[in-house]
């Protein structure tokens, strides 16, 4: 039989179609096949495709994995992660649904936690536990950012795994009670299971739609228009946060000590 290690470092090959060695040590991670097409294209870097998408950029010593929607995919992603002898930080480039009225379409936050409305996350915390990131790569986040002349927002993100809860009358008043930034479908599975296997991980989210609002339902050309306004900034904050970490990385590991 394989041992645990040997299947899912399997796992991880089969679904990426990519040798374990071509990995790079900071990850970007997304649900959208945009995001790796646009990646590719600004790094020029190899393309691998399995059931996720993967792009290897070596000259910024990142990976991009499109893993696809929901929380089981993200832990089986993150459990796999866990594996690679490289890794070193985690980064997920998600869109959310703004909850604050705050908020408006085309701004990022930096989640400081999530609430963990599905089911995965079970299997790796038990329930009392808080699904939190590495404040560190949080930090490195906000810093690019701010390079970008952004003001990113904090604060907590609800994970469902429900789809189409925008009309759901309860629940939508339970998200305005508790002051809920923003809606999603993984970020309380990335960071639970993240904080299980002491993986560094943070996130920066694009402000995709305001379902509560009138017409803030994201339709067909919101959703054309979100990939074409907003993704390249999206993906230049990123690439500025990786370089960031990897530049100062023997700080960053030192200091990283003290979150675990």
């Amino acid at each position: 039989m394989l041992k645990e290690h040997e299947y899912i470092r399997q796992t991880l090959e089969r679904y990426t179609n990519c040798p374990l060695a071509d990995f790079r040590d900071h990850l970007l991670i997304t649900n959208f096949r945009q995001y790796a097409t646009a990646f590719k294209e600004k790094t020029g870097g190899e393309s691998r495709e399995g059931n996720f998408q993967v792009v290897n950029a070596p000259d910024l010593n990142c990976t991009l994995i499109d893993f696809g929607i929901g929380s089981p995919q993200a832990a089986l992603l993150m459990n796999c992660l866990a594996y690679l002898d490289n890794l070193k930080s985690v980064i997920m480039l998600g869109m959310c649904g703004g909850i604050d009225d705050r908020l408006e379409v085309g701004e990022f936050i930096v989640p400081s936690a999530s609430i963990r409305g599905e089911g995965s996350s079970r299997h790796y915390l038990p329930p009392e536990f808080p699904a939190m990131p590495a404040s560190l790569v949080n930090l490195f986040c906000i810093g690019a950012l701010k390079k970008n002349h952004l003001l990113g927002k904090c604060g907590i993100v609800y994970t469902t795994d429900r789809r189409l809860w925008e009309f759901d009358e309860n629940f939508v008043e339970y998200l305005r009670q508790q002051r809920i930034m923003a809606i999603d479908m993984e970020l309380a599975t990335l960071f639970a299971v993240a904080y299980r296997f002491e993986i560094p991980i943070g996130s920066i989210m694009l402000i995709s739609d305001m379902p509560l609002q009138r017409s803030g339902i994201k339709g067909i050309k919101l959703h054309n228009e979100i990939y074409e306004k907003f993704m390249p900034l999206h993906l230049e904050i990123a690439i500025d946060a990786v370089k960031a970490m990897d530049a100062k990385w023997s700080e960053v590991e030192r200091k990283l000590q003290s979150e675990w």
